[in-house]
């Protein structure tokens, strides 16, 4: 097991039910290049933090990954907040997707989420997207 395929099968769920639910939706990760779309556009911004590598079992360490994902969903602003609610609930479907009993590890990771927050409003004067959070624990062994 390694960090790169446990974010990918993170990864991998999160951008499957989002554009699988709205193909105009654009999924951007922490690790890749980005421009910020312009006003119109509908976006939702990934980042994956690792806060666990090893559990010191009885004996050698184990690799244990754990961490957590943060999904930063962004809308054009006053368009009311229906576009938002519907992209937060696939990058839910999407996170959830990893602990359903026919979820396939294509990673080897057996990646699962812990408690899922939000969708958050974040809001902010003079931006030009409205701005909702979803974020989760995760482990991956």
């Amino acid at each position: 097991m390694t960090l790169v395929n446990a974010r990918a099968a993170i990864e991998t769920a999160i951008n499957t039910a989002v554009t699988d639910a709205d193909d105009t939706v654009s999924v951007v990760f922490d690790n890749m290049p980005f421009t910020t779309p312009g006003k119109t556009k509908k976006y939702v911004m990934v980042t994956i933090n690792f806060d666990q590598a090893t559990i010191q079992a009885h004996g050698a360490a184990v690799d244990q990954y754990a961490g957590t994902v943060q999904c930063g969903i962004f809308t054009p602003r006053n368009k009311g907040s229906a576009a938002a609610a519907a992209i937060a609930e696939s990058v839910i479907d999407g996170l959830t997707s990893v602990n359903a009993s026919g979820y396939t590890d294509t990673y080897s990771v057996k990646p699962r989420v812990g408690q899922i927050t939000g969708p958050t409003a974040v809001t902010e004067e003079n931006n030009s997207h409205f701005v909702s959070v979803v974020r989760c624990t995760f482990t991956a062994i």
